[in-house]
C-alpha cells in the first residue's frame, strides 16, 4: 500500500483542528498530559530503584562469596539465605544460585550441588553461565561416584561448547573417566585427540604421559 502524503494545507488544517480540540477540552488535555507525565515519573523511579537494588544485590553477594572463600561455610550459608530473601529476581540471581551450588559442593553434598548446577546449565542467565554450570555439574557427578552420568555430561559439554575455554579440561576429564570405567582404548583415543587439539596446553604433558602409561606411542 502506498503511504498517503499530506499536502501542506491539509497538514495545517489537521494541526488547527488539534489546537481547537485542546482549547475545547482543556481539562481533558491536562488530564492526559498529567497521566503521561505521572507514568514517566513512576517508570523512572522504578528503573532507578531496580538499578539500586541490583547494585546492592551484587555487593551482598560478594559478602557471601568472601565467607565461602575463607572456608566459613556456615556464615556463607546464612548470608545466602538472607540474600535470597531480599534479592531474588535481580540480575545476580543466577550467580547466587551458582554460589549456593559451590557451597553444597564444598560441604560434600555433591548430589545437591549437581542438581543446582544442572538447573543452571539449562536455564541460567545470562547464557554464559550455562557452560560453566555444566562443567561444574560434570565434576560434581564424578566426585560423587556417578561416573556414567559424568561421562554423559562431559560429552554433552563437548557437543554443545566445543570452542569454550573449558573444553580442554573437559577432554581430560572425559579421558580420566574412561580410565576409571575400565575403557583404556577410549581413554587412549581421547588423550591422543587432546594432544592434537591442544599441543600447548598445561595438560598436554599429562596427556602424553597417560598415553605412554596406556601403552600407546605419544605424539610429539
Amino acid at each position: 500500500m502506498t503511504p498517503t502524503i499530506l499536502s501542506r494545507p491539509r497538514l495545517e488544517q489537521l494541526i488547527q483542528q488539534g489546537v481547537q480540540w485542546i482549547r475545547a477540552h482543556r481539562e481533558q488535555s491536562w488530564a492526559i498530559a498529567g497521566t503521561v507525565v505521572g507514568a514517566v515519573v513512576i517508570l523512572s523511579f522504578v528503573i532507578q530503584r531496580r538499578q539500586t537494588e541490583n547494585n546492592e544485590a551484587w555487593t551482598q553477594l560478594g559478602v557471601s562469596q568472601g565467607y565461602l572463600l575463607q572456608g566459613q561455610t556456615g556464615e556463607a550459608g546464612k548470608a545466602l539465605d538472607l540474600w535470597f530473601s531480599r534479592f531474588q529476581g535481580t540480575s545476580a540471581e543466577s550467580y547466587a544460585r551458582f554460589l549456593r551450588a559451590d557451597l553444597l559442593y564444598g560441604t560434600t553434598d555433591y548430589a545437591g550441588a549437581a542438581r543446582l548446577y544442572g538447573e543452571l546449565a539449562q536455564t541460567g542467565q545470562p547464557p554464559d553461565v550455562r557452560p560453566l554450570a555444566l562443567a561444574a555439574q560434570c565434576a560434581a557427578e564424578e566426585t560423587s561416584g556417578r561416573l556414567a552420568e559424568a561421562q554423559a555430561l562431559a560429552q554433552r559439554f563437548l557437543d554443545s561448547y566445543p570452542d569454550h575455554f573449558l573444553a580442554a579440561s573437559i577432554y581430560i576429564s572425559q579421558a580420566r573417566l574412561a580410565e576409571l570405567t575400565g575403557d583404556p582404548s577410549n581413554a587412549t583415543a581421547i588423550y591422543d585427540r587432546f594432544v592434537v587439539l591442544y599441543p600447548q596446553s598445561p595438560w598436554t604433558d599429562l596427556a602424553r604421559a597417560r598415553l605412554l602409561a596406556l601403552g600407546a606411542p605419544a605424539k610429539k
